[in-house]
């Protein structure tokens, strides 16, 4: 039996140092409370409660996440005390890996027999990056369940085999998981009074293929959508558990598009409303053209607690989304938000600026269909190319973007909004762009998030409204 250690980086170790550096002794203090504040915003480390619920019954397993604690002494008397074999890192392409890169190192010199593993979306498609590091000895590709159970039970075995087995570093990767034998996460393994969002998967893939999108390379077979789902009676058999076992009664239902399949979704969405109404809240994510022709699915959901539904808009021009092959038209879009108006759900809408060739013009009329079709939340990013998506690998390619070399160099790739972090590629100056995204998110700011706070004070959320608006207010 192995002894295995799975941590959760911090989202930003970097920028989390700098601030703590800048603060006085009294803002120090002012600093500790907004940490606990905060602490409802940290999110249960998911895919590592999935990675342990498949290795629990054949090994040891712990989950340490440094959201919670991030001083090193801590973690390194919990390191000697538990003794792992094995320690296991998820990543993503984020700031994430600074921590990882930090802690790398530590945990080696602390305990040189330690075998070092990372595993998570970043490897998988940029496995380079992460093999070239000294301290990591294998990386994960792909779903990793099944892959480091076995991982977990060569080590026990015969060590010398775990170079060569599948989703193992750069070696062939399994067939797709039959995602409805998998044993529903285990969340024994974390404290889940100490998180304040919680998602929840009953399925694997999109039915879209968004060109700056990675889930097709990531999910989809021979280049196209893939998606794989629980059937309806695992679904309801999930969120049973959730909700009576765990206690987990506010939830994001992670699926790319929640509502792909409409018998399916109906027949969830009754079954939590015939057991739960009233005592759960939720949030989905969906394509605006399954919005259009699913107004039933929506109003099932709504009644079963349902009350935000996430759409990727992207931009207001007709142009820029056929270059995204985003396969959805502009009235679509407006109509997606209508119909959430109308069945009463909150519409969070995300956009993008700064894509490739997209003039002022053309970001002008994003901010044109923001305002003229008042989505509830405006999620506004500047377009930072993602590794795995088509057009990331268009645009190096094309000898317009430099594709980062090392871990660190990638660890800066997605860490900020708010400023032009790589390359700006689109026709708009730099300046010019910064402004114009500043204006577009300012756009009704305060008035859906009043809505909000009122849909949760009527849930008798006082606390839950107190800490948002403390965490609104010191943004400014």
């Amino acid at each position: 039996m192995a002894k295995v250690l799975l941590i959760q980086p911090h989202r930003d170790l970097r920028y989390e140092r700098i601030k703590e550096k800048r603060l006085s002794v009294q803002s120090q203090r002012k600093f500790r409370y907004e940490k606990a504040v905060e602490k409802f915003k940290y999110s249960a480390p998911s895919s590592l409660v999935y990675i342990g619920t498949a290795i629990e019954h054949r090994h040891s397993v712990k989950i340490y996440d440094r959201n919670l604690d991030l001083n090193d002494e801590n973690f390194i008397k919990f390191l000697k005390n538990y003794k792992p074999d094995i320690v296991g890192f998820t990543s993503t392409t984020s700031p994430v890996l600074y921590d990882i890169i930090h802690l790398g190192p530590i945990i080696k010199r602390e305990m040189q027999k330690v075998t070092v593993v990372v595993g998570g979306i970043h490897p998988t498609i940029e496995p380079d990056s992460v093999l070239n590091e000294p301290y990591v000895d294998y990386i994960v590709r792909g779903e990793g369940e099944e892959a480091f159970l076995e991982f977990c039970d060569t080590f026990d075995k015969n060590p010398k085999k775990l170079g060569k087995l599948k989703n193992i570093n750069k070696n062939p990767l399994r067939p797709f998981l039959d995602v409805n034998k998998l044993k529903f996460p285990d969340y024994s393994l974390i404290n889940t009074k100490d998180y304040g969002k919680f998602f929840i998967s009953t399925g694997r893939g999109c039915p879209g293929k968004c060109n700056f999108c990675y889930n097709v390379g990531m999910w989809g077979k021979d280049g196209h959508p893939c998606v794989r789902i629980y059937d309806t009676e695992k679904t309801k058999e999930l969120f049973k558990e959730r909700i009576e076992k765990y206690g987990i009664t506010d939830f994001t239902i992670m699926d790319e598009n929640f509502i792909t399949f409409k018998k399916r979704t109906i027949e969830v969405a009754e079954f939590l409303e015939k057991n739960y109404k009233g005592k759960i809240n939720f949030l989905i994510f969906a394509r605006a053209d399954f919005i259009k022709n699913n107004e039933e699915s929506l109003r099932a959901l709504k009644k079963a607690g349902c009350h935000t539904v996430q759409m990727g808009i992207e931009s207001g021009s007709p142009r820029i989304l056929k270059l995204l092959d985003k396969d959805i038209d502009m009235k679509t879009q407006a109509e997606s938000i209508e119909i959430c108006r109308k069945i009463g759900l909150f519409s969070d809408a995300s956009f993008m600026i700064g894509i490739p060739t997209e003039t002022v013009e053309e970001a002008k009329m994003t901010e044109r269909f923001i305002r003229k079709y008042k989505p509830d939340i405006v999620d506004l990013k500047i377009f930072n190319p993602l590794p795995g998506s088509n057009l990331f690998d268009d645009l190096v390619k094309d000898g317009r973007l430099k594709k980062p070399k090392t871990l660190e160099q990638w660890a800066d790739w997605n860490s900020g909004h708010w400023r032009l972090v790589n390359v700006n590629f689109s026709e708009i100056p730099d300046e010019l762009l910064w402004k114009i995204a500043s204006r577009m998110w300012k756009i009704n700011y305060y008035g859906p998030r009043i809505k909000k706070a009122l849909y949760w004070l009527r849930r008798g959320r006082i606390m839950y409204v107190l800490k948002k608006a403390n965490l609104i207010i010191n943004k400014f």
